[in-house]
């Protein structure tokens, strides 16, 4: 009855933006990841190998560094971020539809460079209505009680999106991914009229700016010197995840003989996972620390890798042992997710996100093409290098990064 009473309280004391932002998650939650398993592969299927996905997410990264200066600048001085969210939210309707009409790879190169050009506007507006939405006392509960309710929901979603694949030709049928997409377009229409509906402008109190861009924009490290080292992890984890991030569906597919339903239960066990262990997850970070527990995500990470490569071809169903590991880590690291939306003041995060876009995607650009060069070479080298960093660079760049003085993180 007293976790009842607590989470009966939570909830009344949460701010309306906080409950439709978790009612969009749900929504999305329920087929809006429908693709994100098989996009690649959807890829492959149009004609497009390895380098050509590595290519396809160089784009994205250019797109993402040209952008990312004006981006940041933009989000950290324009007044209305409800109405720029909405709206960058309805021109992204027409990338779900054009997906699956797509009869070649190539068109994707089209709809990266649109697609990215409204996420580089979207997300930062997206990042700061969702932090400025909850108090520093509810943090950790609210991120990981909305991770939870939207992973409940999405249960299913995996073993759905197996099904129609499975009805529509199977894993070989280019045609059997495009009710995917035609149904993440109707999840997109209406979470978009939920955002226009209901969320409020935000009350967000806006920095006295330098007079030059360049001053202006850097000035956020003079305010958080501590940023400089969360951009140096941010950096590397770019460099790593634009390397395997793109293939790992083509390489549980195509190395390791994963089925469409092996992969729909990966999901399934992550949605589950996520469901389990994200509220005591979160819990025990509020209890014990948060960057003490996100620790621990990276050993996680480590060991998910190292058992996803020791995986034998005739065995892919120990691939469920790496989802879960995988899923753990997620779950892990919802304590460097609080410290971090908390050491970021809201008033420079459009900066911040500006400007750790703009050095990431440097480093993303040549990332999935490397990727892929190395993939030609042997595809269980992008997983090595993986616990590599999880292991020996990770934690310690972590444990560098300086606290603030508490007055400042409780807000």
């Amino acid at each position: 009855m007293g976790v009842l009473d607590y989470y009966r309280s939570f909830w009344r004391r949460q701010s309306k933006n906080w409950k439709v932002l978790l009612t969009r998650d749900i929504i999305n939650s329920l087929t809006g990841h429908l693709t994100e398993r098989y996009g690649t592969i959807y890829l492959n299927k149009l004609g497009a190998g390895a380098l050509e996905i590595g290519f396809l997410n160089s784009i994205s990264s250019f797109v993402r560094m040209f952008l990312s200066i004006p981006s940041g600048l933009l989000v950290d001085r324009i007044k209305r971020l409800k109405r720029l969210f909405v709206f960058m939210r309805i021109f992204e309707l027409p990338i779900s539809l054009i997906s699956a009409t797509a009869r070649d790879w190539r068109v994707f190169i089209y709809t990266n460079i649109y697609g990215q050009s409204l996420m580089q506007i979207e997300n930062p507006a997206m990042n700061i209505i969702s932090i400025e939405c909850i108090k520093h006392e509810d943090r950790v509960t609210g991120m990981t009680l909305q991770h939870t309710l939207s992973s409940a929901v999405g249960l299913g979603t995996p073993m759905l999106a197996a099904f129609l694949i499975a009805s529509f030709g199977g894993m070989e049928n280019a045609d059997s991914y495009r009710p995917l997409y035609i149904i993440q377009f109707f999840v997109g229409l209406a979470t978009f009229l939920l955002l226009a509906w209901k969320l409020e402008e935000p009350d967000i109190k806006r920095d006295k700016y330098e007079s030059g861009i360049i001053s202006s924009l850097f000035s956020i490290f003079k305010a958080v010197p501590g940023l400089k080292r969360v951009l140096l992890m941010n950096i590397l984890q770019g460099l790593l995840i634009g390397m395997r991030t793109p293939l790992v569906p083509l390489y549980l597919y195509s190395v390791k003989h994963a089925d469409v339903y092996l992969i729909a239960l990966q999901g399934t066990l992550t949605t589950a996972v996520n469901l389990a262990l994200s509220v005591p997850m979160g819990r025990l970070a509020d209890k014990v620390g948060r960057r003490k527990v996100a620790y621990f995500s990276q050993l996680s990470y480590a060991a998910c890798v190292i058992v996803a490569v020791m995986t034998p071809e005739t065995n892919p169903e120990y691939l469920l042992i790496y989802t879960f590991l995988s899923a753990l880590g997620g779950t892990l690291n919802f304590g460097w997710n609080a410290f971090l939306a908390e050491y970021i003041p809201l008033e420079g995060r459009g900066r911040w996100m500006g400007v750790s876009s703009l050095v990431g995607s440097l480093v993303s650009i040549p990332a999935p093409i490397i990727g892929g060069l190395i993939w030609n070479i042997n595809p269980d080298y992008l997983w090595w290098i993986g616990a590599f960093y999880y292991t020996v660079l990770a934690i310690p760049l972590m444990m560098s990064v300086p606290e603030l003085p508490k007055s400042q993180t409780e807000q």
